[in-house]
Order: C-alpha cells, then sequence, then structure tokens
C-alpha cells in the first residue's frame, strides 16, 4: 500500500468512528429528550429529566461541537465545496445551543419539552450533514489528514471516547 492509500484507509476508519459516535449521541438526546416529553405528558414533575438533558447538552453535546468548530468544520470551510456548508453548519450550532438553552429555562414543562425535541430533530438533521458531507470531503480531500485532525483535536477516533468525540 502506498502511504496516500494507506492514510485515505486510515481516514474513512476515522470518519466511520465518527459516524458511529454521532449514532450513539443521535439516541442518547432522543431517549433524554423523550423522557422530558413524557414528564411532561404525564404530570410528573419534570425537572429530573430536564436537568439529565440539560446535564447531557452541557458535557457531551456543546464539547462535541466546539470540537467541530476546531478540528473539521475549519478544514472543510477552507475547501471551496465546503465553505457555504461549514456556515450553515455554524449557524445551526447556534440554534442548537438556543434551542438548548430554551429547554433548560423556560419554566413551561410542555414547551421545555419541545424544545428539548427541537434539539433532537435539529441535531439529527445536523449530524446527517456531518456525516453524509462534510466526512466525505474530508476523506476525499488529498490535502487533508481526518485521521491528523482528529488525533490533534483531544480524542476523537483512536478509541478515546472521552464524554464526547468528534
Amino acid at each position: 500500500m502506498t502511504e496516500t492509500t494507506d492514510g485515505r484507509a486510515a481516514d474513512a476508519y476515522v470518519a466511520e468512528e465518527i459516524r458511529s459516535h454521532h449514532a450513539l449521541m443521535r439516541a442518547d438526546l432522543d431517549r433524554l429528550s423523550a423522557a422530558l416529553v413524557d414528564a411532561a405528558e404525564s404530570g410528573t414533575d419534570p425537572a429530573p429529566a430536564r436537568a439529565e438533558l440539560t446535564e447531557w447538552i452541557r458535557t457531551t453535546l456543546v464539547p462535541h461541537a466546539e470540537q467541530e468548530e476546531a478540528t473539521t468544520y475549519p478544514a472543510a470551510a477552507n475547501l471551496p465545496e465546503g465553505r457555504l456548508l461549514i456556515a450553515a453548519m455554524l449557524a445551526e450550532h447556534v440554534l442548537i445551543r438556543r434551542f438548548a438553552d430554551l429547554a433548560a429555562r423556560t419554566q413551561d414543562p410542555a414547551a421545555a419539552g419541545a424544545y428539548g425535541r427541537a434539539v433532537f430533530e435539529t441535531f439529527s438533521s445536523h449530524q446527517a450533514k456531518e456525516n453524509e458531507h462534510i466526512l466525505p470531503l474530508l476523506v476525499e480531500e488529498p490535502t487533508v489528514s481526518l485521521a491528523e485532525l482528529m488525533a490533534h483535536g483531544h480524542g476523537h477516533g483512536h478509541g478515546s471516547h472521552h464524554g464526547h468525540g468528534h
């Protein structure tokens, strides 16, 4: 194998790890946001479900977004094919944070549940674009090493999922 082929294989492997991590995050967010809706609809105290969702957003989702903003997003934004997509993805990070803040702060349990589900739905769409557009763009770009980006980006892939990743 040539060095380029080895590099592409490593990048493809890292991209698959990122996709797997996204799937786990999506499942967690689905469960946590649904629990908040269920609490609101059943009339039980939504505070524990809201606290669990808010903590997960603070410790998992926000660091995940920050790491993307420091690693894969700048690399993709430097490519003509990625510039506009990354601008839109950054705007979605703002929207996800806004919905998360509303879920945490609103006093109405039903509204909190709705905002929690808005975080989930927006993240679902967002990570699909990362998986289907950004990762392939980076894997196929010969001037970018996704494996190196993630190695320097503190811990995605390579077996070190310390609470967030990507």
